[in-house]
């Protein structure tokens, strides 16, 4: 079984192998974080104590704190107890653990030392594993935080250097860490002159900006202008044409007036005359009925009305269309009244003859 034994202060780490069952079983049956006096391990380790944090098994599973056993088992981790990194949120699985008690099956157990004995271990409590750490603080603050300085001491001088042994003759030379935050004058003159170029950046950006704004409000006053003026020469122009388009207008007037006074004289004339013509033409046929019976003296009283209507119908103010249209009716209105009472007529006239024939009929019999 190895012993990986490591001494805090010193920063120093020792991996002893030990193949005697004898002198580790001093570690049996302890759990992880008990303290174990190892004055058995050798003469070299009198007066040392040792403090059991963790181990592997022979075929390498971890031992996990809490898990009172001295063999494997598998548990359901969420990956908040280590042992198990999930991918995502809320992911778990069963994983293979060892006990956190020691037993025969460990391969190794992580060891520190506690208490130190009156002799030195080679490698770890001996004056040469004593080696300072080559990674201190490289932060200007955390430097002065560490070694209690002001603002005004050069912290330069304070970091950790590493020695490094030259090659081929070459002299040794030492390395540190470069300074982070550090203030310095040139730090300084750069940052000044960083905030004078955003300075004139600015004083620049504005002035431009300014004089953009000047041009532009210039173009926008004389477009306006130039429109404005193009709207009222627009305007000039179709109050001219409106002038003169209604000039000829009123000379069209004035002569379409005398020229349509001309042709309603002319046209008036004629109207007269033709209807007159045709109210003698309507009479004559209404005033010739061919009757057999005296009562053939009705259509003499339709005779007048087709008289009297062309009378009142004949005016020169009166529209072409209305004027034919009251002519016309009597027309057709007579022919009908006409044959109607012919047909009476022969109705009576069958009436009167019958009864003379019975008469002759019934005067022969006898």
């Amino acid at each position: 079984m190895k012993l990986n034994i490591a001494y805090p202060e010193y920063r120093s780490q020792q991996i002893i192998e030990i193949d005697d069952d004898k002198k580790l079983r001093i570690f049996y049956d302890k759990r992880i974080s008990d303290e174990v006096a190892v004055d058995t391990l050798g003469d070299e380790f009198k007066g040392y104590v040792f403090k059991i944090t963790g181990g592997f098994d022979k075929e390498g599973f971890a031992m996990k704190q809490g898990v009172l056993l001295n063999h494997r088992t598998r548990l359901l981790l969420d990956g908040k107890t280590g042992h198990f990194v999930p991918r995502r949120d809320g992911c778990r699985r069963r994983r293979s653990v060892r006990g956190c008690i020691v037993g025969p099956d460990l391969s190794l157990i992580n060891l520190i030392i506690t208490k130190r004995g009156p002799t030195d271990i080679p490698k770890l409590t001996d004056k040469a594993s004593d080696k300072p750490s080559t990674r201190g603080p490289k932060r200007a603050n955390h430097i002065r935080a560490v070694w209690g300085l002001s603002k005004g001491e050069d912290v330069r001088k304070f970091v950790v250097r590493r020695k490094i042994a030259g090659k081929n003759g070459k002299p040794d030379f030492y390395k540190s860490p470069k300074i982070q935050r550090l203030i310095t004058p040139e730090s300084r003159s750069r940052k000044r002159r960083a905030l004078n170029l955003k300075k004139k950046r600015f004083e620049k950006k504005t002035s431009e900006a300014a004089e953009y704004q000047k041009l532009i409000t210039q173009r926008r006053a004389a477009q306006r202008a130039s429109l404005l003026s193009k709207k009222r020469e627009s305007k000039s122009e179709r109050k001219s044409t409106k002038v003169d388009a209604d000039a000829t207008k009123a000379g069209d007037k004035t002569k379409g007036t005398k020229k349509v006074v001309k042709a309603t004289t002319a046209k008036t004339t004629p109207k007269t005359a033709d209807k007159t013509k045709t109210t003698k033409t309507a009479t004559p046929k209404t005033a010739t009925p061919k009757t057999v019976t005296p009562k053939t003296v009705t259509p003499k009283a339709a005779t007048p009305k087709t008289a009297d209507k062309p009378k009142a119908v004949v005016k020169v103010s009166q529209p072409k269309a209305a004027v034919k249209a009251k002519v016309a009716t009597p027309k057709a209105a007579v022919p009908k009244k006409t044959s109607e009472k012919k047909a009476v007529v022969k109705k009576e006239g069958a009436k009167a003859q019958q009864p003379q024939k019975k008469t002759a009929k019934k005067q022969n019999k006898p």
